[in-house]
Parts: C-alpha cells; structure tokens; sequence
C-alpha cells in the first residue's frame, strides 16, 4: 500500500521540492514511510525511496536520518541528470543538432559543470546566439582547463561584434594553449588589422611578359577584343616584348556600426610600365554599401562608382549595383553574388560602352583548421553597343588556401573560361570565340602587426579561333603591404 502511495506521489510533485511539515504530524507514519525508503533505496529504486523519505520528513520534523536521506539521495539525482543531459548533449552535437545539443548542456550547466557551460557557448556561437554564447564561455573560463578555449571563442565573438581589439586580446591570452597557438595567432593579427576604419597601403614591382597581349601570330586583337576583354587597342611586333612595371594602391573601409551596418569604402591604384607608357592604367573606386551578417549567414548590397584611365587619358566611368549572399552548413559555405555594371568609355571606346552583368555560385569548404578550398562557377554577359564587342562567357574557377604558420600563408587559384562573341566580326571574318586558363600563386609573410610581404606569380593563356586574338602573359610580382584597423 506505501509503495503504491509513493508513485503516486512521485508522478504528482517534484521529490526534492522543499518539504512542508503536515498539518497533522504522525511519527508513527513516519517511521513507516522512513523504513519504506530504506527498503526502496537499498532494491535501487531511488525515486520511490526520495518520495518515502519526503513523507517521512514530513509527518516528523525531528526525523533528522530522512532528512539527511533525502538530501543525499537529491543531489545524486542531480548529479545524474546532470551527466545524463552532458551525453545526451554530446550526442547531438556530434549529429550535428546544435539547438538541441545547447539545450542539454544548459540543463547539464544548471549542476555548475563548466564543461558543459564551455560546450553549450560553443554551440550557441556556431548558433549565432552571440549574448548566451558569451555569459555561457565567461562562466566556463573559471575553470582553469577551460580558460584557453574559453578566451579563443570568446575572442571570436569579440571580433564578429567588431570588438578588435578586445578580440586581439582574448586571442593572444588563448595562444598560451599549444593546440591553439597558431590559430590564434592569425585570429590576433586579423584582429589588429580590423576595426571599425580600416586602412591599408601596397606597392609593388614586377614584370609582365607580354604587355600588349600581343598574339605569336603577330597581331595585336581586333576591336571585338577590346583592351580589357582579350586583345589590344593598336600595337605591333615591337611590343611583344615584356616590361618592367610597379604597383600603387591605397585603400579604405569604414564601417561606424561594426560588421553589420553601414559602410563606405573606397580604393585608388596605378599601374605603370617602365617603357611602354602608353599602357599605364590608373584605377579609382568609391562605393557604399550595407550589410547584415549573423554566425554562418549574411547578405550584402553595394553601390560602386569608378573610373579608369588607360594610357595618359580617359578610358572609363562605370556605375555597379552588386547583391550577395552567404550561408554555412558545418564545414561549408555556401554562396551567390550578382552585379550589374553601366559602362561608359571613352569617345575613342565607344563600342565597347553598355552593361556588363555577371552571377557566380561559389561552395568552399574548410577540410582542416586553416586550410580551406573552394570551387565557383560564373556566368558574364556584356551588352556591348558594338555587337563585335558584345560577348557570353562562363566557367569554374578553384581555389586552394592554407595557413602554415601564424605568419606564412599561400593560395592556389585557377580558372578556366569559354566566350562566344554575339556577332559576326567583318575585321576577321569570323565569328569569335575564345577559351581563356588563367591561374594565381600567392605566397604572404607576415613581418609585423601591420606589415606583410606578397608574392605572386599570375599566368594567362588564351586561345582564340581568331590567330590574332591568341596570346599567353606571366607576371611575377614582389611587394609589401601595410593595413591598419583603427
């Protein structure tokens, strides 16, 4: 009969609730219900045995051995569900259920274990649920084997808030940990160069082995080309020669709300040839933009208005309205981007003027710690006023990026294009169509905070169905940057 009474019990309240003394104490009953639990403790039926101890506790406030039973007998329980929560967290962490996963190590955390309190911010962070990551991380990093982990996601949240230099902090706290002293290298270098103005200076000098893009057949393109788009503006034989040449760039990123928000941005550049002039280019660009970015998601949109000249003269005004968007899923993410550009050369361009669009779909994943590889496929069309000049072009490109050191990285790139022109070219009595391979080895060292050291190797070959259209170029390049978040 008690022990029918006790699940009943047991189903109705909570055992480990705070005990009231009945309104009519009864030790007799209480030492019943006190044998009761001794019997159901020692079978290992411990809920049963809480509920008999609680109504022993109850019907005798001098019952101190009940008391003390059931003080014993709870905070076992919690102990146990408390484990039972930390695996069942465990286990859907690792199947990838991150909502549930943070929800069990909350419950486990409630216990005061700060290994679940270092799991549970760690999914919330992946979760995009930056404030609960943040007071979960900060209750784990008082336990001195969390503390390094603990500061490294910290630091992660600090920099995805736009908190530079508390993220550059946190990082070189973290690095202390052997396992994380490289990444956290690079996150604390990152940081340092972010902030809510970001500046940034390169120069470089190289060579390019074919400056005209002047084909082996002798030719130098045709007006389908244009000098942008495959072939060249004049020339001859003399210019199948190479030269030397030198980089300029200056740049700058304002973002007053941080990441997501508002931003300016704007970048100027000069490139010039040591003795063919006439192919000098000089780049300006200033744009404002907006975007929203949460953990592993974002969408981005861009106006951008610039202008190029070629040569000592002016060669183009273009105004771009750009979309993008993001999206990650474990170790990949997913992306798209669209622009549309209202090209406007000059006088002497003419045909070349109209509107260039251009949509691409990239997947990249991160298959180490800091190594990641990516493959993108593009689409272009350019609406020429010329239909000589008007073209479609698509194709993949893949990259391969990795972090060896904290301070030396390099990138693989290559690219691989078909372009079929709209119309029939009288010039060359065909109807042009062009393959174009293009790769890019990047090598950086860091010498500094703000300092780093490139090198690049960029390579082109195109093969036209036009002889003359048909050329190859490398240009090796060496210089030195300088960024700085402010």
């Amino acid at each position: 009969m008690i022990t029918q009474l006790l699940l009943l019990a047991l189903a109705a309240q909570d055992p480990c609730a705070p005990v009231d003394t009945a309104a009519s104490p009864d030790r007799e009953a209480a030492t019943l219900y006190r044998r009761a639990g001794d019997a159901e403790r020692i079978a290992g039926f411990r809920g049963t045995a809480t509920v008999a101890y609680r109504k022993a506790a109850a019907l005798d406030p001098a019952d101190a051995a009940s008391r003390q039973a059931l003080r014993a007998l709870c905070a076992e329980g919690a102990s146990a569900d408390a484990q039972d929560a930390f695996t069942e967290g465990q286990r859907r962490m690792s199947a990838g259920d991150l909502k549930g996963a943070a929800e069990s190590f909350a419950k486990a955390r409630r216990s005061g274990d700060r290994s679940a309190a270092l799991l549970e911010g760690v999914c919330r962070y992946r979760l995009g649920e930056d404030a609960a990551a943040e007071a979960a991380l900060e209750e784990a990093e008082g336990a001195p084997e969390h503390q390094e982990l603990s500061r490294f996601y910290l630091g992660l949240l600090a920099l995805r808030a736009g908190r530079s230099a508390q993220a550059a902090s946190l990082f070189d706290a973290s690095a202390t940990n052997q396992g994380l002293a490289a990444m956290a290298a690079t996150l604390s270098r990152m940081a340092q160069r972010d902030g809510p103005l970001v500046i940034g200076f390169e120069a470089r000098v190289g060579a390019d082995s074919n400056v005209s893009l002047a084909s082996q057949a002798g030719g130098t393109g045709s007006a389908s080309g244009g000098m942008m788009g495959g072939g060249s503006m004049g020339g001859s034989g003399a210019f199948m020669n190479g030269d030397g040449l030198y980089d300029l760039a200056l740049s700058a990123l304002w973002r007053p709300l941080g990441p997501s928000g508002p931003y300016l941005r704007g970048i100027g550049s000069v490139r010039r040839y040591l003795q063919q002039n006439g192919y000098d280019l000089a780049v300006g660009e200033a744009a404002a933009g907006w975007q929203w970015a949460r953990a592993g998601h974002g969408v981005l949109g861009e106006y951008a208005f610039g202008d190029q000249r070629f040569g000592s003269s002016p060669y183009l005004l273009a105004h771009r309205l750009l979309g993008s968007g993001w999206v990650t899923t474990g170790d990949w993410t997913w992306s798209t981007l669209y622009f549309a550009r209202l090209e406007d050369y000059a006088t002497a361009y003419q045909p070349f003027s109209g509107t260039l669009q251009r949509a691409e779909v990239k997947a990249a994943w991160t298959f180490l710690p800091q190594a990641w590889a990516a493959l993108r496929y593009g689409f272009t069309h350019d609406a020429a006023h010329a239909g000589v000049a008007s073209y479609d072009e698509h194709g993949p490109r893949a990259e391969l990026h990795a972090v060896f050191t904290p301070t030396f990285r390099a990138g693989l790139e290559a690219g691989l294009a078909w372009r079929q022109y709209a119309a029939y070219d009288s010039t060359l009595a065909l109807k042009r169509a062009d393959t174009t391979l293009d790769g890019t080895l990047l090598l950086e060292w860091d010498v500094g905070t703000a300092w780093t050291i490139r090198a690049a190797l960029e390579g082109r070959e195109v093969r036209s169905n036009a002889p003359s259209a048909s050329y190859s170029k490398l240009v090796p390049t060496v210089g030195i940057a300088w960024t700085k978040g402010l």
